[in-house]
């Protein structure tokens, strides 16, 4: 069961990032409004912590703590950074920065 629910986390995620590789750019991202960013980020920081929380509860725990801890700091550092790469992704960018903070966020296969 436990398999099950990772392989459909794993399937959403890389679907949904791959789509969202597909058609949102950290450029296209830099004009969303402020209330589209904080849902967006919402929604991200929500599901790579439930993937990760399949594997390491405490480095789920960082993912959902990144943001809240210093906002101001962080976003403009995710703001940075997506200026910096405009054509990349924006979970790519926030994968990158929470790998750096939290450590590796899934195992090896």
């Amino acid at each position: 069961m436990k398999r099950v629910r990772l392989f459909l986390a794993a399937l959403v995620f890389l679907l949904s990032a791959s789509t969202q590789a597909d058609s949102l750019r950290n450029s296209d991202f830099l004009k969303f409004s402020e209330g589209e960013q904080h849902w967006w980020y919402a929604g991200a920081f929500e599901s790579i912590g439930h993937m990760v929380f399949l594997h390491d509860k405490q480095k789920a725990q960082c993912v959902w703590r990144w943001l809240p801890t210093e906002p101001e700091k962080k976003k403009a550092l995710l703001r940075q950074s997506f200026e910096q790469y405009p054509d990349h992704s924006p979970t790519s960018i926030l994968i990158a920065l929470l790998q750096k903070s939290c450590g590796k966020l899934l195992p090896d296969s």
